[in-house]
């Protein structure tokens, strides 16, 4: 298949082929593949191209032998961080960003090629997910269109994300490591990734075609958990600055109009989201 999608009208032929997707897994003290046989159960995986990053000690080593699946073994902790080792070692032009606990569907790695040949030029190309009862994992806006800033957009999750490896790498757009599960934030990192994505102009789109299966949403994504609030607070001053503490109270009676959270309990959930403002900034400004 042929694309011809460019910013600012200039055409950009491009093919791509299930050989140049590559699915970037992470995990965390595996010594087998058996994880695999569940996540590609409905494809080949001999025709698959897996690189896995397993966060693990000197005693939980994994190895391969196999020439379609490479190892890297790290003993760093952070699903950011495994995220971004994986982007820098991926050798194929395409990456699908993938967890050890969902499934794939059939066929989606022709799924992913496709789109990327449709828009050559997009960094980014989200598709969906369904949950084990075969229903969307979320609410998605079923439009095939461009993601951009000025329009709300369905929170990303990673596991709908695929990347242009070399657009990505180029414009040095990684994972925050503050942010993800195993950081001191346990989300956000998702959100944070998008928008400097598009600050530095690099084309999204979101393709709504089904390409993976997953347990429904965890509690790092109920808006009034505590985690939630701290790691929504703390992402919102990556990207607002000091501007953050007026969008905490926004955000606090918009959890209270819609009864996530009661009235009550607001003046501890604002201590809540402050003490998380406080501590990325001092995070930040010790990092820099």
């Amino acid at each position: 298949m042929i694309g011809k999608v460019m910013r600012n009208n200039s055409i950009k032929i491009s093919t791509y082929n299930v050989d140049d997707v590559e699915v970037l897994v992470s995990t965390m003290k595996r010594t087998s593949f058996s994880f695999l046989e569940a996540m590609f159960i409905n494809n080949d995986i001999s025709k698959l191209h897996i690189l896995i990053i397993n966060q693990t000690d000197a005693h939980h080593q994994l190895t391969s032998n196999l020439s379609n699946i490479r190892v890297i073994n790290s003993e760093e902790k952070g699903l950011s961080k495994s995220r971004n080792l994986a982007i820098k070692n991926a050798i194929k032009p395409i990456c699908v960003i993938a967890d050890d606990d969902v499934v794939y569907l059939k066929g989606f790695v022709n799924t992913v090629a496709q789109g990327h040949c449709k828009y050559p030029a997009a960094g980014l190309i989200s598709f969906q997910a369904k949950n084990f009862s075969d229903k969307p994992y979320k609410t998605y806006n079923n439009q095939e269109r461009e993601i951009i800033k000025k329009r709300k957009e369905t929170p990303l999750s990673s596991i709908e994300v695929t990347l242009k490896r070399e657009i990505i790498v180029e414009n040095t757009i990684f994972f925050n490591e503050l942010f993800g599960l195993g950081s001191y934030f346990e989300s956000g990192e998702e959100d944070l990734f998008l928008k400097e994505l598009l600050s530095k102009q690099i084309i999204a789109f979101h393709i709504p075609k089904f390409i993976v299966s997953h347990a429904d949403e965890s509690s790092t994504s109920n808006p009034a958990s505590n985690r939630f609030i701290r790691a929504r607070a703390a992402a919102k001053y990556v990207e607002y600055g000091n501007l953050s503490l007026l969008w905490m109270l926004k955000f606090l009676f918009f959890l209270i109009r819609k009864k996530h959270i009661k009235a009550s309990s607001i003046i501890e959930k604002y201590r809540l989201g402050y003490q998380a403002i406080i501590d990325v900034k001092k995070m930040s400004n010790s990092s820099t």
